[in-house]
């Protein structure tokens, strides 16, 4: 059930995109800020999977199969043995996460209408950007709570970190 690395380089990784979007955002690069944080949410979601052991081909929509494989799941639901805390944290990582990953291509590509390209600096501005980066930090105390819930040694350091990241 557990792959105890891997869910610890997910989350490593997930932070550094954080750091990255937080850096965007005070360098006025709302942009890649935006991108930085919708993919530090779908690491977050890829820890949280692996965890659980269902690893999925390649996949931008963790949200969708973390709903799909636990929630939508009874026998799984009950096999995990996750209380009502637990569902309620997975449900938050769920509901942040999915309005995220639609941002997973416009912060790089804009968006094409009939007559022209609408750049990505035309879309996201501070608010939006802000926005963005507040669900992303919303899954990322989920996330943190979750584990918490679980007591697991194994996830100390890791756990260390998210907290500090959360204190910022």
């Amino acid at each position: 059930m557990e792959n105890i690395r891997k869910t610890k380089d997910w989350i490593e990784m997930a932070l550094e995109d954080l750091d990255c979007a937080i850096a965007g955002s005070a360098e006025e690069r709302y942009p890649a800020s935006v991108f930085h944080a919708q993919q530090c949410t779908e690491k977050l979601l890829k820890a949280v999977l692996y965890f659980f052991g269902i690893i999925h081909e390649k996949t931008h929509f963790p949200s969708d199969v973390l709903a799909e494989d636990i929630l939508n799941n009874p026998e799984m639901t009950l096999e995990l043995q996750l209380d009502k805390e637990q569902i309620e944290l997975i449900l938050k990582m769920i509901n942040n996460a999915s309005s995220l990953e639609k941002q997973r291509s416009m912060p790089r590509y804009g968006w094409e209408t009939r007559d022209r390209i609408i750049k990505p600096s035309e879309i996201y501005d501070e608010s939006k950007a802000k926005e963005i980066m507040d669900r992303a930090i919303e899954t990322l105390d989920a996330v943190y709570a979750f584990f918490i819930s679980l007591n697991m040694v194994e996830l100390e350091g890791v756990l260390e970190e998210m907290e500090r990241c959360l204190k910022r």
